[in-house]
């Protein structure tokens, strides 16, 4: 049996760049924010290059204020990119209690990823922000979106609850590595 990852060494692993939206951008609203739960999409943008320094940068562009989206953190099969401060409101989830009530995480597909690096990326900072934001969560249920949407499509690719089941172990693999206890995992 390996011994647990320290929260330290996951930090380390995950080596978060933070490159903030500039306050006062118009999809940086500043709302205070206390989440309770955790959103996690796709970025739905297969087109080479669309890694997570190019959602970040395309976060302070002209086109993200204008549609007002922003969300928390953008992983790849590489790097984890922090966008908004996680006391703070993104517009990730398409209705007011999911803004409000979580922060956002974005997992890239673009062209030539390597989609497991990508997902165990993404499910370990989902096991690191559950700790740091001290949310516990109950029984893990289906996947769902605050609008309905199937997503994060690179994870689910079917509504196969198999699927689910198998990004849940990820979740839970990772909170064990963290030495975190498990209170199950929802994903909105």
């Amino acid at each position: 049996m390996t011994n647990p990852m320290t929260i330290q060494s996951a930090r380390q692993q995950l080596n978060i760049v933070v490159d903030l939206i500039p306050t006062g951008h118009s999809n940086r609203p500043g709302t205070p924010l206390t989440p309770t739960k955790i959103t996690v999409h796709n970025t739905d943008n297969e087109s080479p290059g669309a890694d997570a320094h190019a959602h970040a940068q395309y976060q302070k562009g002209a086109d993200a204020q204008q549609r007002q989206v922003s969300w928390h953190f953008t992983v790849d099969d590489h790097s984890v990119y922090q966008s908004l401060p996680v006391n703070e409101v993104g517009w990730h989830a398409g209705t007011h209690a999911g803004n409000h009530g979580s922060i956002g995480i974005e997992i890239c597909e673009n062209h030539g990823i390597d989609e497991q690096a990508a997902n165990d990326r993404a499910a370990l900072l989902t096991a690191l922000q559950l700790h740091e934001l001290g949310i516990q969560l109950g029984a893990a249920r289906a996947i769902i979106t605050w609008r309905l949407r199937l997503s994060p499509r690179c994870i689910l690719g079917s509504p196969e609850r198999a699927i689910l089941l198998k990004w849940m172990k990820i979740v839970h693999r990772m909170s064990l590595n963290l030495d975190l206890e498990y209170k199950g995992f929802i994903v909105y």
